[in-house]
């Protein structure tokens, strides 16, 4: 994200690299969502945060991942 912020949903998009409907989706999702929020009728999302969200979505998905490697990957005997 050039700025520390990003104000309509277009912008946010580009900084996160997705389309504006998966970050829609994203933002109303009840489990941990995109950290957006309205001020006046527009949409915000502050850089900090969304690094913040990154770093919490990476740590919910690579234990997984990694268990997934180990279980697939034949130990030797």
């Amino acid at each position: 994200m050039s700025t520390s912020y990003a104000e309509t949903w277009k912008g946010i998009a580009d900084a996160v690299g997705r389309s504006e409907r998966w970050c829609r989706y994203m933002a109303r999702r009840g489990d941990d969502p995109l950290p957006v929020f309205k001020v006046g009728g527009i949409v915000r999302l502050d850089a900090v945060d969304l690094d913040a969200w990154i770093s919490r979505q990476r740590a919910r998905t690579l234990p997984s991942l990694s268990a997934a490697l180990v279980i697939a990957i034949p130990q030797p005997a």
